[in-house]
């Protein structure tokens, strides 16, 4: 009976203390924090520390106690100097185990697998002799800097080492990986190729911008010539390294879409097998502005060593930004963390992540959709990230490029216009401000503030539609701004780099700001917050109109405002430092507006294939009708009626060669585009690569009146001659580089140029391409000659080896205008084996010799086994083809092997343990050949 109420007494115990956890994941996280001894006093700080379930979490701020980490909604680790007990907010109390000290994952991992071994990074308060004793007893050093220590340590070790009181943090080391690379991407979607019609000589120059990841190859040719040396680079050469460099900054040299978003920026790589952030002093030193991320880890909900180490670096260099992708596992669950268990949501993947200073940018479509893979928020404490979208289809990596290099045009832009780099935190309060709106409305946990819009963000810096000052603790700073009559909308974004919060810290705020919108009729207008309480229902509620003690960036918007005077309001609800600097930027965009984003100014579109046509308008879901014209708009043919809120149409153009304009009328106003052509790429070959010049040529483009042949000098891609034929060759002494690219030419516009071609590379020689001899069935030897062009060719003479550097002439083709192919039958072959070369005699009395072939011509019965050793596969040349036995013995004379072969070429795999053995060829049970074959 007594151990019936002792079971009792402790479920409802356990009742007590779980009724207000939210899953059943919950309850286990509350369980790996539990158990420390009752009361007990942790060492030598004189503190307790307790798991805390609160009836209102709202309510938890107490002079009595420090929160620590937040273990779910309602229940947190806390610390106090005196003996907590239940209460009237206080649901239930136990004492906490040292597990608290360890990021979320790591104690999880700790309780699961504790015989599992693993790397841990742990943060000392101290860093001397006497601090780390007791350590090395109980784990491998591994390495050590400052307060920083990494171990090689047992995990069911890892609780009684936090014990330790020097020791404040435990994390687990990890080992990033990049996020996948984007396919087809589109300048269009987030209005970058807009910039370049509209603001010339804006294109990153000046601007010094850092890959963190493996490195890049330098000597791409959409990259060349535009990298610096300055951190130790990642050994490893990486193909999602090149992609990201090239649309952050691709030049074009390639080929159209080679063209990044900033293609006159200069490049380092930065290795990210530490995924700590670089020093300070590099980017000082190097004049690195921004620092590209475009790689994850797994799922981390807390703010762990590199959250903080980001904010403390970005808090103290205002001018340096960092953007990373938000992850490609947007569709999985979180198992740890205050948003455990529910599906799709709080799924960022990396700790660094978590951070409040840097600016994550998640993946969309070019159709407005986000990708479902695209990592969503909320952080760990219910702050909005990412805070942008960007075209991503296949990953968030390519979202996270286009950003850094549209960072670097608003970086150049300000710095040209003020003379200076502007803060990280305007640039953020700009690109938030422009975003255009794609998800729930305002703001949400996948989109955040929608989707860039680089064209507008640029716009705010350079029309001055910003503000910037400093607050004090309970302070307040007021502008005013007029808004015109008939705008659509009314936007204000404040943002601020905040100070580092302390690690596994329950909420990453430090510094609160509050900002408020006072309208001329008197109406106060708070910022758009969304609900962080963690269900689904409640994480994908609108937005609504609130103050905000989550997040250092606000924003407030108001559909067709009134005209007149706006007051905005900045108030320091909390500033623990001596003030804190913070940047505003605003925006009115009028009613019924309409502007083409793409096609831009020269833009050039693919005939006959899909093409997304760009614009942004106010004009909601009216629907307008889109029509071309290919005659400098004398007559206008129509294409569709479109939804001008979906901000894109997809159009399959025609084949054509032309230039053409776009024209779309909505409620009888007109809006046409700038002009464009419309054209395919040619397709560049190469006739023949000699030392004296190189042949090229191409298909013809109907209508075209001549051609432009382009050469890289100078790391350019740049005009190097013209053509009016499809053919043309190349004198050595004008070439500038071996790259070569191509153009047709229509009256006043220019065709999209070919794929930039290495004429090294094309398998094509001084006109040959390839020489083969191969044995008939009737025993002769086939010569089969195959030529990149007959351009100047007049014969081919066939010879034959005869002795050392003789040849004797078996006989000669005259070369035909068309054909590239040609053969000759040697109807007298020796036995053994026969070597070949073709001789080329070309109009202008040159002579070209081609390298050797040859051909082994067999008796009956006789073979050629090759090679020896073999590894896998054992290459037989025969005599004749009759069906000829192979057999192999090992040592011990035991078969391991056979195989039946009748042709005069066989290729044999051989599956056998490496050794020795011997090669028997048998017919009819009569043994023909016999040999020792060694198997690696």
């Amino acid at each position: 009976m007594l151990k019936k109420g002792i079971c009792l007494l402790f479920f409802l115990s356990c009742f007590v203390f779980c009724r207000a956890q939210t899953t059943r994941n919950d309850r286990s996280l509350n369980a790996i924090y539990s158990g420390g001894k009752s009361g007990a006093v942790r060492q030598s700080d004189s503190l307790y520390y307790y798991l805390v379930n609160f009836k209102d979490p709202s309510r938890t701020p107490s002079p009595k106690f420090r929160l620590l980490k937040r273990v779910s909604y309602n229940a947190y680790i806390l610390s106090s100097v005196q003996k907590i007990n239940a209460g009237e907010n206080i649901v239930a109390v136990a004492p906490a185990n040292s597990l608290w000290k360890a990021d979320d994952g790591l104690a999880k991992l700790s309780t699961d697998h504790p015989n599992s071994t693993k790397l841990v990074t742990l943060v000392l308060k101290q860093a001397n002799e006497s601090s780390l004793a007791g350590i090395n007893q109980k784990a491998v050093t591994v390495s050590s800097n400052g307060t920083t220590l990494t171990v090689k340590l047992p995990l069911k070790q890892l609780a009684a080492l936090l014990e330790n009181p020097n020791i404040i943090f435990a994390g687990l080391v990890r080992k990033a990986h990049t996020e996948l690379a984007i396919d087809n991407i589109d300048l269009g979607v987030n209005s970058i190729s807009a910039i370049t019609g509209i603001y010339p000589g804006i294109n990153g120059g000046g601007i010094n911008l850092s890959l963190k990841e493996d490195n890049y190859d330098e000597s791409d040719i959409d990259l060349m010539g535009r990298s610096f040396d300055a951190a130790p680079k990642s050994a490893n050469l990486s193909g999602h390294a090149n992609i990201m460099a090239t649309l952050i900054g691709g030049n074009g040299n390639s080929y159209i879409k080679g063209l990044g978003a900033a293609p006159a920026v200069r490049y380092t790589s930065s290795d990210f097998a530490n995924l700590s952030p670089d020093s300070t002093p590099y980017f000082k030193n190097y004049h690195i502005s921004v620092q590209n991320h475009s790689y994850g880890v797994g799922i981390e909900n807390f703010y762990g060593i590199e959250a903080v180490a980001y904010d403390a670096q970005l808090y103290g260099q205002d001018s340096l930004v960092h953007v990373f992708s938000s992850g490609n596992i947007g569709t999985t669950t979180p198992a740890t963390g205050v948003y455990n268990g529910i599906a799709n949501v709080a799924n960022l993947s990396g700790t660094f992540k978590q951070a409040k200073n840097v600016l994550i940018v998640g993946g969309t479509g070019r159709t407005n959709i986000p990708e479902a893979l695209s990592s969503s928020g909320p952080a760990y404490d219910g702050r909005v990230k990412p805070e942008l979208v960007a075209d991503g289809e296949d990953g968030t990596s390519g979202a996270a490029a286009l950003v850094s290099g549209t960072v670097a045009l608003l970086q150049q832009a300000y710095k040209k216009q003020y003379q200076k780099l502007p803060s990280g935190a305007l640039l953020k309060s700009a690109l938030i401000n422009a975003a255009d709106d794609i998800g729930a409305p305002a703001v949400d946990f996948k989109t955040g503030y929608g989707r860039l819009n680089a064209l507008e963000a640029l716009r705010t810096l350079t029309e001055g539609r910003f503000k910037n000052g400093s607050i004090s603790n309970k302070g307040q700073i007021s502008y005013q701004i007029t808004v015109p009559a008939n705008c659509s909308l009314l936007k204000i974004s404040l943002a601020w780099n905040d100070a580092p919060a302390v690690l596994n810290t329950p909420s990453a705020l430090v510094n609160d700001l509050d900002l408020k919108v006072s309208t001329p009729s008197g109406q106060a207008l708070l910022p758009w917050v969304l609900s962080s309480y963690p269900a689904l229902d409640s994480l994908t509620k609108p937005a609504t109109r609130r103050r905000d003690t989550l997040n250092n960036t606000e924003q407030v918007t108001l559909q067709n405002p009134q005209a007149g005077v706006y007051t905005i309001s900045v108030s320091g609800s909390r500033v623990t430092t001596n003030a804190q600097a913070f940047y505003l930027s605003y925006s009115a965009r009028p009613s019924n507006a309409f502007e083409w984003t793409f096609p831009n100014v020269n833009a050039q579109l693919f005939a006959a294939d899909d093409n997304y046509l760009h614009w942004q308008s106010t004009y909601g879901t009216t629907i307008g009708q889109l029509s071309v014209s290919y005659n400098h708009g004398l007559t206008w043919q129509p294409l569709a009626g479109v939804n001008l809120a979906d901000g894109f149409y997809k159009w399959t153009s025609p084949d054509l060669f032309t230039q053409a304009i776009l024209k779309l009328t909505v409620n009888g106003q007109e809006y046409t585009s700038h002009e464009f052509t419309l054209s395919k790429p040619l397709t560049l070959n190469v006739g023949y690569n000699c030392t004296d010049g190189t042949l090229l040529h191409w298909n013809p483009q109907p209508g075209a009146s001549g051609y432009t042949i382009y050469s890289i000098k100078d790391n350019i891609l740049q005009p190097l001659t013209t053509s009016i034929d499809t053919t043309i060759i190349i004198p050595a002494a004008m070439q500038t580089s071996k790259y070569f690219a191509v153009s047709a030419q229509g009256t006043g516009f220019e065709g999209i140029k070919s794929y930039t071609i290495d004429a090294t590379t094309q398998g094509v020689g001084c006109y040959i391409k390839t020489l083969l001899a191969d044995v008939t069935v009737d025993q002769k030897i086939v010569l089969s000659l195959s030529v990149g062009s007959v351009v100047n060719l007049k014969d081919v003479t066939w010879e034959k080896l005869t002795g050392p550097d003789k040849y004797q002439a078996l006989g000669s083709t005259s070369v035909s205008s068309s054909a590239l192919s040609y053969q000759f039958t040697d109807p007298s072959p020796k036995k053994g084996i026969n070597y070949y070369r073709a001789k080329l005699g070309t109009t202008d009395g040159k002579i070209i010799y081609s390298d050797n072939a040859s051909a082994v011509l067999l008796q009956t019965d006789q073979f050629t086994l090759y090679p020896n050793p073999v590894t896998t596969q054992l290459n037989i040349l025969s005599g004749d083809q009759k069906d000829y036995e192979l057999k192999l013995y090992d040592t011990m004379g035991i078969l391991r092997f056979t195989k039946t072969f009748n042709g005069l070429q066989n290729n044999i795999p051989v599956k056998l343990i490496p050794g020795t053995y011997v090669c028997t060829i048998g017919l009819k049970g009569a043994v023909l050949y016999k040999s020792k074959i060694i198997k690696l």
